[in-house]
């Protein structure tokens, strides 16, 4: 299972405890997840999951508000996408009352049924009620593409810590999108085709969200994904850099060992002060040392910075000499022609 099914479980597994909280519960899992129907007078209410858990949470706030329980069956449709959706079925004798207590309908001036599209502000008017209606949106209606170590994927690899919220309703977006920002999660909403989606891609505000619904193991294990990725990072960086100092090590003594060679069939190293002579020759000796090493083989001591001056002196020189040899080579072909 991936780490945002494992979250919702856990989030699940802790019913809500106040009547006014499951009430919240209750009418954003509607909401996020409820499909509403009519034949005749009567109003028919499905909820579709792929999480089993969201039938237990249903039944437990529909004992404790009205003493009913709902029904669950397997999607007809699950063998399409090859995943296990259940339908949940809630009780028909209670349907516009469940509707009605958790502000998801309501009747006009002209006393018509009419399906409100936003949050009902008296259902989260208290602090305890709008976390769990954070909640159950988080359980029915997020998705996120976070992957632990170790975890199987499907030959995939995310390195993000996206996550993000789906609805079909742009009102109900909005004003979840006000909520969240209510408990101080910053959020950012984008058009998917028909679907509206409210995302986040910052670790920490992830890790305030599952503080926020109360998946405190998720959260556990996301600090220790945070750490695990930070080193590793940083020893990513720390091996760049030594292979990135490799190579421009290798590429100096590259360049300098030219210069030695062309000064050695051009000009000969007797013609050189003693000190370059000197450095031609531990070069060459020692291809494959850093200028720090080479300062410790000569027999006169010297720093990095005076090595390192030498060697632009011996570079200096065999340029000089290329372009003597370039001229001369340039007027012996003037001179045949």
């Amino acid at each position: 299972m991936s780490f945002a099914h494992d979250v919702k479980l856990e989030v699940l597994e802790n019913n809500v405890k106040n009547e006014c909280c499951k009430l919240a519960f209750l009418s954003a899992v509607i909401h996020s997840c409820g499909e509403l129907t009519k034949s005749g007078k009567e109003f028919y209410l499905e909820l579709k999951t792929d999480i089993d858990k969201v039938y237990d949470a249903v039944n437990d706030c529909l004992k404790t508000l009205y003493g009913e329980y709902a029904e669950v069956k397997l999607d007809d449709d699950a063998n399409i996408n090859k995943a296990v959706r259940y339908v949940i079925s809630l009780p028909k004798a209670c349907t516009n009352q469940i509707l009605f207590d958790c502000g998801i309908a309501k009747l006009s001036v002209n006393n018509e049924f009419t399906i409100v599209q936003g949050i009902d502000e008296h259902i989260i008017e208290n602090e305890c009620c709008a976390k769990s209606y954070i909640k159950g949106v988080f359980a029915t209606s997020s998705t996120s593409n976070i992957v632990l170590n170790g975890q199987k994927t499907d030959n995939r690899s995310f390195s993000g810590y996206h996550w993000e919220f789906v609805f079909v309703s742009e009102a109900f977006a909005d004003d979840f999108s006000n909520l969240l920002f209510s408990q101080g999660i910053a959020n950012k909403k984008s058009k998917r085709k028909n679907l509206f989606v409210l995302y986040v891609k910052e670790a920490e505000i992830v890790s305030d969200i599952l503080a926020t619904v109360g998946a405190f193991k998720g959260l556990l294990k996301l600090q220790n994904e945070i750490a695990l990725r930070d080193v590793r990072n940083n020893i990513n960086r720390q091996n760049n850099c030594l292979n990135a100092n490799i190579t421009k090590t290798v590429n100096a003594s590259l360049n300098q060992i030219n210069a030695i060679n062309t000064i050695e069939k051009y000009m000969g190293f007797e013609k050189l002060p003693k000190n370059l002579r000197e450095l031609c020759l531990v070069r060459l000796a020692n291809p494959e040392e850093s200028l720090d090493n080479l300062t410790k083989l000569l027999s006169t001591p010297i720093t990095k910075s005076g090595i390192n001056h030498q060697f632009r002196r011996l570079i200096k020189i065999a340029n000089n000499l290329q372009l003597k040899l370039s001229s001369q080579n340039n007027e012996m072909q003037e001179e045949t022609t």
